[in-house]
């Protein structure tokens, strides 16, 4: 780029100094935004950057066009990393014209231009494993590439993620209350290491026969893995389960296997309790639909018969009512 005026090139010298300046340092990184240079110039910032010895990482900040590709190479796979807008531009060695060239001086300069091509294709193949004739149609196509299309073709091994605004998670590896757990048991032999007489209280868990298997720090029976107990082993209990500690805490409590027996009593009578509960449900259902179909209807009392004529409440007769309604109708009309 000196021929652009550009007073501090990125050149091989400054790239060698860069390393003899800063011998201390195991670690380089490079953050390219570059449209490209110089074909020679660049071969050898690779090899420099490849025999140096140091650990290179390198990172496109935005453009990786043309040579700036082999300088990307120069880092391993693992090492290369491009910004979510990165672009990289692939394309054939150029150059310009002479004046009053021979066709054999135009040949040589053809032939030149064609190793120089190989020789990026070598780099291209050898650093990113991808298939040479598809990186050779990829240089005759010379389309830019996104920075998926890096990924994808090898040039880089990861797209940097953003990460402002960004709400840190921590993922929990234990539970909270083995953690507390952990935290009280190492407390308490913090607290025994310095106190000759520690306070603590030790519950002796024994065998069939009285004898003492291990002791843990509580007042009682209760058994929790993390808690603080001795010795390590393996104990088994006479309720069937099995204990475990290991340095100074249990690590595992293994419940009581059921034998064939045990496990068909606990099938009956979880059968038993099942026919139980539905057996109830059916009582209420019953109870429930008597009480919807009773009812609270009484029938109207009837009087005797007088004279052998049937009477309705108050002691008349459907005669009696028939004659009284005769009347009114009489009346109604003026006859009466």
């Amino acid at each position: 780029m000196q021929m652009f005026g550009l007073d501090e090139p990125f050149s091989a010298d400054r790239v060698r100094n860069l390393f003899d300046n800063n011998t201390d340092e195991n670690e380089f990184t490079f953050n390219i935004h570059c449209d490209g240079g110089s074909v020679s110039e660049g071969l050898a910032i690779y090899d420099i950057m490849r025999g140096s010895g140091k650990t290179m990482f390198c990172n496109i900040d935005g453009s990786c066009h043309s040579m700036a590709i082999c300088v990307l190479l120069a880092a391993p796979k693992e090492n290369r990393t491009a910004n979510q807008n990165a672009r990289a531009l692939i394309h054939r060695v150029q150059g310009g014209m002479t004046d009053c060239s021979n066709a054999d001086e135009l040949k040589n300069i053809a032939a030149e231009m064609e190793r120089e091509e190989n020789a990026i294709l070598d780099i291209y193949t050898d650093r990113t494993k991808t298939a040479r004739e598809t990186l050779k149609q990829l240089m005759f196509d010379g389309k830019i590439l996104n920075a998926q299309e890096l990924l994808n073709y090898g040039f880089i091994s990861k797209i940097n993620n953003y990460n402002t605004n960004k709400k840190n998670s921590i993922v929990m590896s234990k539970t909270k209350k083995e953690v507390i757990n952990a935290g009280e048991s190492f407390l308490t032999k913090l607290k025994n290491f310095f106190n000759e007489t520690p306070d603590t209280v030790n519950f002796d868990h024994t065998d069939a026969d009285g004898n003492v298997l291990f002791s843990t720090e509580a007042e009682d029976d209760t058994l929790e893995v993390g808690m603080a107990a001795t010795p390590d082993g393996t104990f088994p209990l006479p309720d069937g389960r099995s204990v475990t500690i290991a340095a100074g805490v249990i690590t595992e409590i293994t419940e009581p296997q059921q034998t064939d027996n045990e496990k068909k009593i606990a099938e009956l009578e979880q059968t038993i309790t099942e026919q139980n509960a539905l057996l109830t449900e059916a009582q209420t259902v019953i109870t429930d639909l008597k009480n919807q179909l009773s009812s609270n209807f009484q029938v109207s009392n009837r009087n005797k018969n007088i004279d052998g004529k049937r009477t309705l409440n108050g002691g008349k007769t459907v005669d009696d009512y028939k004659n009284e309604m005769n009347e009114n109708r009489n009346k109604w009309k003026g006859t009466k």
